[in-house]
């Protein structure tokens, strides 16, 4: 009992050991560009946390984030890599905003649901060919999810520019050409803000604060995927098939069927990236909707160490160097680049400390071995 803590001690420092490693690295680039590392530092967690609306839009930033990160993290343990989020998201989005304009008349304890339901279906059904062509041709998934990915892209622009569009908006002002997108979603089909639940507690948050009932829910979910994984029947034969498909099926696991159930599930967790954003803060779908959630989920998976909770301080962690960033780029004058190259860093940083730390421990655990 006491090995086991003192290994997971290890592997749980390994994530902030590999933060100040990139923040290390990061500050080599930060003098490159003649800017003192502390100050940026200092303002990136000043502008970040000194009020309580720049925390909420932190918590706005995380929330695709978490749901991104599931889905990448989810497949991760199945032993599958699903580089396809980005993909699933586009189209998971899509649905939702198609069920969200065009369905009228429904109240909202159905119609939103059904939008949620609309979402998480488009995204599990853009995940279902790549997973039955490697179960019966074995086509390699992240060849086929990353195809699927670019036609994705093609077929969201195809709708809603040619089929979808709402040709009704009015002409911007100045610009003399409408917003590309599709009509805008039915009110019942909205998430409310968290306006008002936090003003009980004496948080005010100003209306650009787009901060909604998605976050608690991705929370919620993160628990209940770390509850399916290791606490139900099912999360067990995924664990199992993810370390050993060989070992499975000896056991009696169908490797096939977990296969497909547990990519479809991540799929359809990706089908719910896009969710805050449509229905808390655009309330339509347009050709400059958000990009690069299915992509980024897959460092915060990373980060997160493939661990439902690990996935929850991960895509924090990401939310508040969004915020920083606009921080840094605003008093200090450091680009927005500079912060793309503190996230790449820190992934790097994390992938070699955890393979240092694995190699570590495994030695650890032979000379134990030999010693008894």
């Amino acid at each position: 009992m006491k090995k086991n803590l003192k290994y997971k001690i290890l592997e749980g420092i390994s994530p902030i050991a590999a933060m100040f490693l990139a923040a290390a690295l990061s500050s080599i680039i930060i003098l490159a560009i003649k800017k003192n590392p502390v100050e940026v530092y200092f303002t990136m967690f000043t502008f970040s946390f000194r009020r309580m609306d720049s925390i909420a839009v932190i918590l706005f930033n995380a929330t695709p984030l978490i749901f991104s990160g599931l889905a990448v993290a989810l497949s991760f343990r199945v032993g599958l890599f699903n580089i396809g989020v980005e993909g699933q998201y586009l189209i998971g989005a899509f649905m939702a905003a198609l069920a969200g304009f065009a369905v009228k008349g429904l109240p909202w304890f159905i119609h939103f649901p059904m939008v949620v339901l609309a979402a998480a279906c488009g995204g599990g059904l853009w995940a279902l060919l790549p997973i039955v062509l490697k179960i019966k041709r074995g086509v390699h998934e992240v060849i086929t999810t990353i195809m699927m990915n670019y036609i994705s892209f093609s077929l969201i622009h195809f709708f809603i520019a040619d089929i979808f569009m709402d040709k009704q908006q009015k002409m911007l002002m100045g610009l003399g050409s409408p917003i590309i997108r599709m009509p805008k979603i039915q009110p019942s089909a909205l998430i409310p803000g968290m306006h008002s639940f936090l003003s009980i507690f004496g948080i005010n948050l100003p209306k650009h604060v787009y901060l909604n009932w998605f976050f608690p829910l991705a929370i919620l979910l993160a628990f209940g995927i770390f509850y399916l994984l290791w606490f139900t029947p099912f999360g067990y034969e995924l664990r199992v098939v993810g370390h050993n498909r060989t070992a499975a099926k000896a056991s009696g696991i169908n490797p096939q069927k977990v296969y497909i159930k547990g990519f479809l599930l991540s799929g359809a967790i990706a089908g719910l990236i896009g969710l805050s954003d449509l229905l808390g803060y655009f309330g339509y779908m347009d050709l400059d909707f958000p990009k690069g959630y299915g992509f980024t989920g897959i460092a915060v998976a990373l980060i997160g160490k493939n661990n439902p909770l690990g996935v929850i301080p991960a895509a924090l962690l990401f939310g508040f160097l969004n915020r920083g960033a606009e921080g840094i780029q605003t008093f200090i004058g450091v680009p927005m680049d500079t912060v793309v190259i503190l996230q790449g860093l820190m992934i790097l940083s994390i992938v070699i400390i955890s393979e240092v730390m694995v190699r570590y421990i495994r030695n650890l655990e032979k000379k134990e071995a030999r010693l008894s």
